[in-house]
């Protein structure tokens, strides 16, 4: 799992339960959001794809999907699960947005602006 130093520039902004993010073909509910980023957690699989150089967010609470936004990994750890019984394992990543057009910029941000919930 890779640790990396984050300096975050812009606030980050809650989702409802809705919100989800897919990278490396690992979807997980959206922890937090900026315009620079966000945080994800999923269920860890032993045939982990990779990194993945994009993400796609999907929100059917708000109708909203944008596919394909330049990332990478800035961090991943795995949850620490409370029941010791359970065999799942939940993993935390947070991405770094890369460049993005100009379209991509206007619609995340409409999105966070129209369906953020609070600071995270």
């Amino acid at each position: 799992m890779k640790v990396a130093n984050e300096r975050r520039r812009q606030p980050r902004y809650r989702l409802g339960e809705g919100a989800i993010a897919v990278s490396a073909n690992n979807p997980g509910h959206i922890q937090n959001i900026s315009m620079g980023g966000l945080s994800f957690v999923y269920m860890h699989s032993e045939e982990e794809v990779g990194d993945g150089d994009s993400v796609d967010i999907l929100d059917g609470q708000n109708d909203f999907f944008m596919e394909g936004i330049p990332c990478r990994t800035v961090s991943e750890k795995l949850l620490i699960n409370e029941s010791s019984f359970s065999m799942i394992r939940m993993v935390q990543r947070s991405l770094e947005f890369g460049a993005m057009t100009k379209a991509q910029r206007v619609q995340l941000e409409a999105y966070i602006v129209q369906h953020s919930m609070a600071y995270a």
